[in-house]
């Protein structure tokens, strides 16, 4: 499906509401934007799914600062030398 829709002086624009309720998008559903030279991407995405990307990423860091011989005080320690500068 296509359409053409307007932006408001505020940045702002409104996704017509076929293309919603084909969607079913609601009121606060989160969705990832993805830019590239003149185009823009929108996806929505759940909650679960932000949950499940998010365990995985810090599995993956945790695994990286193992193997790496990184503690969770050396981590802490950096954060102290960076906020102190």
């Amino acid at each position: 499906m296509m359409d053409v829709i307007t932006m408001s002086s505020k940045g702002q624009f409104v996704i017509p509401r076929n293309i919603r309720e084909e969607m079913g998008i609601e009121k606060q559903d989160k969705f990832i934007i993805v830019h590239d030279d003149d185009s823009i991407l929108l996806k929505k995405i759940k909650k679960q799914e932000i949950n499940k990307k998010m365990t995985r990423l810090l599995d993956s860091f945790s695994q990286k600062f193992q193997e790496a011989g990184i503690t969770l005080d050396d981590v802490k320690t950096e954060i102290k030398k960076a906020r102190a500068r």
